[in-house]
């Protein structure tokens, strides 16, 4: 089983080196959705699931579906914290 980091919506990411073509450089992305084991690697002997993640590349506003293992974490979105609302 691979390791990579468990990705949410908001984070930023940019693309591993392994999918970028020689022509141009890295583009950048903000995670728009997130499914849990939904992108399946099959081997003849061992299928391995990982997270499926859609990406919005900033660089062209290109929308994309990836397994998360083809991404790299450059920034971790924050938790949101919990607002009171005054009702008066």
């Amino acid at each position: 089983m691979s390791v990579y980091t468990s990705l949410k919506i908001g984070d930023i990411v940019t693309e591993s080196e392994l999918i970028v073509p020689a022509e141009r450089n890295r583009w950048n992305g903000l995670i728009i959705d997130v499914q849990r084991n939904a992108w399946v690697f099959s081997t003849m002997w061992h299928p391995e699931a990982q997270d499926k993640v859609t990406v919005l590349w900033l660089d062209t506003g290109i929308r994309e579906d990836l397994p998360a293992s083809v991404v790299v974490l450059i920034y971790r979105a924050k938790k949101e914290k919990a607002q009171e609302v005054d009702s008066e």
